[in-house]
């Protein structure tokens, strides 16, 4: 059982992992605009921007209507890094302790 708690605990971090790095690529797309028509821009802007929207709306969004940088991206990085690094740790410490 510890061992299925281990390759469940590594998949999904491989998957966190797998899109920031998503969010990061769609981020550095968005500069050019030839990169982010393409078919693998529109792709990950279906991937990425329902996440991300969740961070432009309130002071976020005022901010970025402001300024005109959008911060979502560094802000929904920090959110999935944070629950990778703390929030995946802390549950399945508290489910290896229950098993095992």
């Amino acid at each position: 059982m510890v061992n299925i708690l281990h390759i469940i605990y590594l998949v999904l971090t491989w998957i966190l992992w797998l899109y920031s790095l998503f969010i990061v690529i769609d981020a550095i797309m968005s500069w050019l605009p030839i990169l982010s028509n393409s078919v693998v821009g529109r792709f990950l802007d279906k991937i990425v921007n329902p996440y991300l929207n969740l961070f432009r709306r309130g002071p976020f969004a005022s901010f970025a209507n402001s300024t005109g940088i959008d911060v979502s991206p560094i802000i929904g990085l920090f959110i999935l890094y944070f629950v990778q690094n703390y929030i995946l740790i802390w549950i399945f410490n508290t489910l290896l302790r229950l098993v095992g």
